[in-house]
């Protein structure tokens, strides 16, 4: 019975030393290349007596808190980095990191403290190079850039700026192939040459950054004038088709605008013929008989009567001339008239016109 309270006593003092005693870790995850060295500290909040380092599974050193590095492989060292309060605080390292080293990096604190684990990534950083060099094309023609990689581990983050700016995915494809232990790629670029450009291509891992820059320069396309040729003809070919439309418009108005003057015309023409005439019958004009030669045909002639002969002799109206008497040596002498006037006389003649 005291055997068992003496068990129980010790295993509570033991546990009760580890009540509220803390192990950190710093870095919990560290990337670093290939050939650098790396290192992890470790800080503990309470007494502790036996500390060790695990490095992908394997035991790589001993620590004892009254003693310090007990046992240690190549590689792996560790100092004590203490500022004077309870349980202390150590720093690991691990010299010319090697790819062995990837995993699990465990520090391990004997007793009810436990453990803590951090996480070792070791990369290797390999080559970029542009092969399509410095490029001069001509404007809106179509430019490729060729980025090669070689040796990277693990495979790259792959990306293109233009002018410092990061370019579309669009633009460009990557692929990697596995060679050995490393990793190659290529990534291709293509884009239309609007302007002079400087052209990077960048491979980033987080413990390396490759970037390789080449420039391109566009040569100004000559001036298309195609397209202003197009709206120019566009345009007159409008205003053309406008002027037309209003010439024919205004030769159709013109057109009717005649036929209508015309219409009126006859219809004004045949108003007037309608009218009656109050024009008065001349009483003085006489049919004389009709009478022929042997020299000439027949004659009609035009006689007055006495009364109206009087008065066209008392009239001094300008508008009655006399006519002189026409010589006919045909006729001998004869009368034209019957009743015997002698037609070599001088005879008044007067024109009558009929309103």
């Amino acid at each position: 019975m005291d055997a068992l309270y003496k068990y129980m006593l010790a295993f509570l003092l033991l546990f009760g030393s580890g009540v509220g005693a803390q192990l950190s870790l710093d870095p919990l995850s560290a990337a670093v290349l290939r050939g650098s060295n790396v290192s992890f500290k470790a800080n503990v909040t309470a007494e502790w007596r036996v500390m060790t380092w695990d490095v992908g599974n394997l035991l790589v050193l001993t620590i004892l808190s009254t003693d310090g590095v007990i046992e240690s492989l190549p590689r792996y060292v560790a100092r004590n980095i203490s500022t004077g309060s309870a349980g202390g605080a150590w720093e690991f390292s691990i010299v010319d990191v090697q790819k062995s080293d990837t995993g699990p990096v465990v520090c391990t604190i004997q007793g009810p403290i436990g453990f803590k684990t951090a996480t070792l990534q070791v990369q290797e950083r390999g080559t970029i190079k542009n092969l399509s060099g410095n490029q001069t094309v001509n404007q809106d023609q179509q430019a490729e850039f060729r980025c090669e990689l070689s040796g990277w581990f693990p495979a790259p983050e792959v990306s293109w700026l233009l002018d410092g700016q990061p370019a579309s995915t669009s633009l460009y494809n990557t692929t990697f192939q596995e060679q050995g232990s490393t990793v190659n790629g290529t990534s291709v670029l293509t884009m239309k040459a609007v302007r002079d450009a400087t052209v990077q291509c960048r491979a980033f891992l987080s413990a390396a950054t490759g970037l390789q820059t080449v420039y391109l320069s566009v040569v100004p396309a000559p001036t298309d004038w195609t397209v202003l040729i197009a709206v120019v003809l566009s345009f007159s070919i409008a205003a053309l088709l406008v002027l037309l439309i209003i010439l024919i418009f205004f030769c159709i108005r013109r057109k009717k605008e005649k036929e209508k003057e015309l219409r009126e015309g006859r219809l004004q023409g045949r108003a007037v013929a309608a009218r009656p005439r109050n024009g008065t019958i001349n009483l003085g004009f006489a049919m004389d008989d009709r009478t022929s030669t042997d020299q000439g045909p027949a004659r009609t002639h035009a006689r007055m009567t006495p009364s109206v002969e009087s008065d066209l002799s008392q009239n001094n109206d300008p508008r009655i001339y006399q006519i002189p008497p026409v010589d006919n040596p045909a006729r001998n002498g004869a009368n034209d008239f019957p009743g015997g006037e002698n037609v070599m006389e001088y005879r008044k003649h007067r024109h009558l016109t009929h309103v």
